[in-house]
Parts: C-alpha cells; sequence; structure tokens
C-alpha cells in the first residue's frame, strides 16, 4: 500500500513520519508472524534483539525508533527517512512472501 501511494504520488510520500510508522509496524508485525511459523530472522541485530529480550523486546524497539524518528523528525533529511521506509516496508514484503511459503510447504507435507 506505501510502495503504491509512493508511485502514485512520488517518493516524498514515503519520507512522511506517517509513512516511516506504517512501515516499522508492518516489518514488526510480519516479523514476529513469520518468526512464529519457522522463518529464522536475517538481520543480525533484529535477530540478537529477539533472542535476548524476545516479541515483547522487540516490540519496544522498533516503538523507540519509530517515536524517535518521530520526534526528530523535523531534524532529518526527508530523503533518509524515505530511504528508511522502503527499507523497512521491502522487509515487511520479503516477510510476507516468506509467510507465504512456509504456509505452502505446510499444505505439501503429509
Amino acid at each position: 500500500m506505501v510502495l503504491a501511494s509512493c508511485l502514485l504520488a512520488g517518493c516524498q510520500t514515503l519520507g512522511s513520519k506517517g509513512a516511516f510508522a506504517a512501515c516499522q509496524a508492518a516489518d514488526t508485525g510480519t516479523t514476529l508472524y513469520v518468526k512464529e511459523r519457522g522463518a529464522r530472522e536475517l538481520n543480525p541485530v533484529v535477530d540478537a534483539i529477539l533472542t535476548a529480550a524476545g516479541p515483547v523486546g522487540f516490540v519496544a524497539a522498533k516503538l523507540g525508533v519509530t517515536l524517535l524518528v518521530v520526534h526528530e523528525y523535523a531534524e532529518l533529511s526527508r530523503d533518509f527517512v524515505a530511504v528508511a521506509s522502503g527499507l523497512t516496508c521491502a522487509a515487511a514484503l520479503n516477510n510476507v512472501h516468506v509467510g507465504r511459503r512456509l504456509a505452502a510447504e505446510r499444505q505439501q507435507e503429509p
């Protein structure tokens, strides 16, 4: 949805606070969803947070990053926020693909 908005409205959309928060929420939710279904985390920082603090700690870390960016938004480059949003939404989209693949593999099991 956010990527479609970017294509329609230009990449400035991804540089907004709302897009950043939405991408963070999408990544958080999809990460937890696929982890619960057996996926492994490829990002070593996220993996360390999940290992040390569990899902609650991961959500807290993502919320902290989101609130920091929203609070400091006026000081940040809009391009930086757009790139961060794009990367985070891409990670969420990858998680969706992984979740679908895992579901398909489970359906094929006898």
